[in-house]
């Protein structure tokens, strides 16, 4: 979970940290406040980028955030003491912010729920219900700045849904849209709160997963690809994602190996019919194994994915069997 969403559910708990750390008010003991701090996982120099980025989503290094901090409680006792009367915190910001140091230029005041709605929008994508790509270049950054500074790994699954064509080929773009939504809510169920779930473009999906080995990611895609294989045929869009009772792709190894019979995974359905399985292709990268930057393992993941399609799909490959690094993926 990124920090952002850390500090609204802390928010929505009571807990406005920002409030707190800037002296606006008090928790019931220095304790209380210490072991919140220790929850979220920063130490006491580097909380303040987090803080001052969920205040203005600019980034600031550690010294920097922590020299501005600083700056802006003396802000606050100046502005308190001229005016007579307390001055919160994120007033004392906007004004050293944008009239002293002119860091922030033409701001515009929102209040929180106004705000919450625009970023809904804005990081949502609107088919399926779970992040788009603009938060996924975001999420990414921030999350492989974080497991650089901490000495963590990171891990990315890229899924690409197989022959996706043929379902809107066969049924149109509003049953695609239908199994693309229940594919996204199948990816948020099987994924931790920690995790970001993200369409990449497409019928393409992408998982961040902090603090999540290359053979950890593994599994979660091997898990996520035994689920995935689903049959489609034409009706609600309630009835278009529905698990199959027979599986003509055998789900029971990593390889996938489908039936010889058949080009094409098929499921009878109760009456007989013919119906069109689908399943998903994973590619799995780890920083820093694979990668040092955040579009390097994008790439990485990529390759990966296509290397899965290439070899028969339905499948998952990690980096990690290969033994691949970056000299190697850049080839």
């Amino acid at each position: 979970m990124s920090y952002s969403r850390q500090l609204q559910e802390l928010e929505d708990q009571g807990i406005d940290l920002i409030e707190v750390l800037g002296q606006d008010r008090h928790i019931d003991s220095p304790e209380a406040l210490e072991k919140i701090i220790s929850q979220l996982g920063r130490n006491g120099d580097s909380i303040y980028s987090e803080l001052l980025h969920y205040l203005t989503r600019r980034h600031f290094n550690p010294e920097q955030a922590k020299r501005l901090w600083a700056a802006i409680m003396k802000n606050k006792a100046r502005m308190t003491e001229l005016l007579g009367r307390k001055v919160a915190f994120r007033v004392a910001a906007l004004d050293y912010l944008s009239n002293r140091s002119g860091i922030l230029r033409q701001v515009r005041l929102i209040a929180r729920p106004e705000f919450e709605s625009i970023l809904s929008h804005v990081n949502t994508d609107e088919v399926t219900g779970i992040y788009n790509r603009r938060y996924f270049n975001e999420i990414l950054s921030q999350e492989v700045r974080r497991a650089r500074r901490y000495s963590n790994e990171l891990s990315l699954l890229l899924l690409d849904v197989d022959d996706f064509k043929r379902v809107n080929d066969a049924f149109g773009h509003v049953e695609g849209d239908a199994v693309l939504r229940r594919l996204g809510r199948l990816l948020r169920d099987n994924t931790r709160q920690t995790d970001s779930v993200c369409r990449f473009g497409g019928d393409e999906f992408a998982i961040v997963l902090p603090q999540t080995s290359n053979a950890e990611a593994g599994t979660l895609a091997e898990r996520i690809r035994k689920a995935q294989p689903m049959s489609v045929k034409a009706g609600s869009p309630d009835s278009v994602f529905s698990i199959p009772r027979t599986f003509s792709v055998r789900s029971g190894t990593p390889e996938g190996v489908r039936d010889t019979d058949s080009d094409s995974p098929k499921d009878v359905g109760r009456a007989g019919e013919a119906r069109d399985v689908l399943t998903v292709s994973i590619g799995v990268a780890t920083y820093p194994g694979d990668c040092e930057e955040a579009e390097e393992l994008i790439a990485f993941a990529d390759q990966m994915c296509l290397e899965a399609k290439r070899q028969g799909k339905n499948q998952i490959r990690l980096s990690g069997e290969h033994g691949l690094g970056p000299a190697r993926a850049a080839e």
